[in-house]
């Protein structure tokens, strides 16, 4: 979905309605629509099955988006409302009376589990710190949340409070779970620190606003998936793409184990893991069956030839002497895609590595301090940096993963918090190394990635009933379905 300013789409609107091809009043209800549909998808709403829709309402039209979405669900909902209903926009009124058949209460909810609060109080247009009574009910608003458990904020657009063009939060703001974009994705959604109000971006596409076709940015949907290329009938094992990874060490088997087991996963036709040979007995006995492991003396003697794509870093541990030196130069002999990571790119930052162009770096933010020897600004100014002095693809990993060649820029809309532990960033360059492997450029491979790794862990966290984490293999285990 592109990335563009509150103006931009407000203009593309009024335009629709200024040619005459459909009213206010019909686009709500096809946006109504298709937030229904999309809510029955989106896996933090699937899990929790409303008892009761509290709905924040302001005077506007994104009132009228929460009052039609809650009338889809059969349970009682409860208006918390700015105004009496009649002075709701006449766009508003229409959806308002589709709960005539709903039990609706207008007095304060009390806490409870299981309940669908939607923020219908401001829409993108608002600025500065709220005035009340909207700073009061924003304030309700965030205590029911913290205090009802496996329950659900959705912002309609926005979260209240917070500026949909700067990320900026001059006073109380909504804290939402799931944030439904209309349209497009406003660029202070993707601010740093707006993920704590915005919480995950549901986009909800409305191709009827004719948009500008050139964009600031881009965050991934189900569409990058169709980058991925069908096989052709005839495929083999040596057609679907080798890759090499060089990882693990005593102590961290583990990352070689999820790095290699992610890229057979994500498809990739064969792959063969290097280790050194102290570590290869514990791999040897751990790794699938299907992944060939190979013992060598020293990093010298890892073959890049016959790959597809190279992953060289996890769990490599720290390096001295030869073997730093033996290491940069499997990366110097390599042409072929090459992702590095985890310890692969602390050497880089303690060596001033030089690095092949066609390399996917993919950094987490202390990793990308290093690299910058400390840098500092926001995460897309750290990220622009860098590549003003190196021709690579760049993955910076957070809540919202952004990706970017310095050319096109990407952040990614998948997975959760439940990802918060060790493991899934080896995950994670697996499968970017096996979709590089298969063909995809760099940019692709890493936005696709990041994309997949996030969906199989949102599919492995409703599998798992909504615990309060998953581990990295489960993603793995999720990984083929989300890429098949």
């Amino acid at each position: 979905m592109n990335i563009h300013p509150c103006a931009v789409i407000r203009e593309a609107e009024q335009a629709l309605f200024a040619g005459g091809e459909t009213t206010s009043a019909e686009l709500m209800s096809t946006v109504v629509e298709r937030l229904w549909q999309a809510a029955q998808q989106e896996p933090v709403l699937c899990g929790i099955r409303p008892r009761r829709v509290v709905v924040y309402a302001g005077r506007g039209n994104n009132a009228g988006d929460a009052l039609g979405l809650a009338s889809r669900f059969r349970c009682p909902v409860t208006l918390r409302a700015v105004c009496e209903p009649q002075a709701f926009s006449p766009e508003s009124l229409e959806q308002f009376a589709l709960l005539a058949g709903h039990e609706v209460s207008v007095a304060p909810p009390e806490p409870q589990e299981g309940l669908l609060i939607i923020d219908g109080l401001l829409g993108s247009g608002a600025t500065g710190a709220l005035r009340e009574p909207y700073a009061a009910l924003v304030q309700e608003l965030n205590a029911l949340r913290e205090q009802s458990p496996r329950s659900c904020t959705l912002a309609i657009d926005v979260p209240t409070g917070l500026n949909a063009d700067t990320g900026e939060v001059p006073g109380a703001a909504v804290r939402a779970d799931v944030t439904a974009v209309i349209g497009c994705v406003k660029p202070g959604m993707l601010a740093d620190g707006a993920e704590d109000y915005v919480g995950r971006l549901l986009c909800i596409p409305l191709p009827e606003v004719a948009l500008p076709q050139q964009s600031p940015g881009y965050v991934a949907t189900a569409d990058v998936l169709r980058w991925l290329p069908r096989r052709q009938y005839s495929c083999f094992k040596n057609k679907a793409g080798r890759v090499h990874i060089v990882a693990g060490s005593v102590g961290y088997v583990g990352a070689a184990q999820m790095c290699a087991e992610s890229a057979q996963a994500a498809g990739a036709g064969l792959v063969a893991l290097y280790c050194h040979e102290d570590v290869y007995p514990l791999l040897a006995a751990r790794e699938a069956p299907e992944i060939m492991v190979h013992p060598v003396k020293t990093y010298a003697d890892v073959p890049t030839d016959g790959a597809q794509a190279l992953v060289v870093g996890p769990g490599v541990g720290r390096l001295r002497g030869d073997e730093v030196r033996a290491l940069h130069n499997v990366l110097l002999r390599c042409t072929v895609p090459l992702v590095l990571d985890a310890d692969g790119l602390n050497l880089a930052a303690e060596y001033g590595w030089e690095l092949p162009p066609q390399c996917i770096l993919t950094p987490h933010p202390g990793e990308m301090r290093r690299l910058l020897s400390g840098g500092s600004g926001s995460r897309v100014e750290q990220a622009m940096a860098y590549l003003q002095s190196h021709a690579c693809t760049l993955l910076l990993k957070g809540a919202r993963t952004l990706i970017t060649d310095g050319t096109e820029l990407w952040y990614n809309s998948t997975g959760g918090p439940y990802m918060a532990n060790g493991g899934q960033g080896d995950v994670l360059a697996g499968c970017i190394g096996a979709l590089a492997a298969q063909g995809l450029g760099s940019l692709q491979a890493a936005v696709l990635g990041a994309y997949a790794c996030g969906k199989a862990a949102e599919t492995a966290h409703m599998q798992a009933g909504y615990p309060r984490a998953i581990r990295a293999m489960d993603v793995v285990a999720y990984l083929g379905r989300v890429l098949g």
